[in-house]
């Protein structure tokens, strides 16, 4: 399985608590900050709003926001 993608901004206290909990649990990310002009592309191409990180990449989906990422996280680290 590839490393799921992180969309996030460096300097986000929400996303760090997404970037937190995958370092706590042994889960490798694939971190894109959407403050450089590549991520934010590919993240806007996906469907997704980069006012509204952190966005998780993984299996074809992107999922929103915090507490549903933290969610997927967290069965990946089971």
């Amino acid at each position: 399985m590839e490393k799921p993608v992180l969309y996030y901004w460096a300097p986000c206290a929400t996303c760090s608590v997404a970037v937190n909990y995958a370092q706590e649990h042994g889960i490798e990310l694939d971190l894109r900050d959407v403050e450089q002009e590549q991520p934010y592309a590919e993240l806007t191409a996906l469907g997704g709003n980069a006012d509204n990180i952190p966005f998780l990449y993984i299996d074809g989906e992107l999922i929103e926001g915090n507490d549903a990422v933290i969610a997927k996280l967290s069965e990946l680290a089971s």
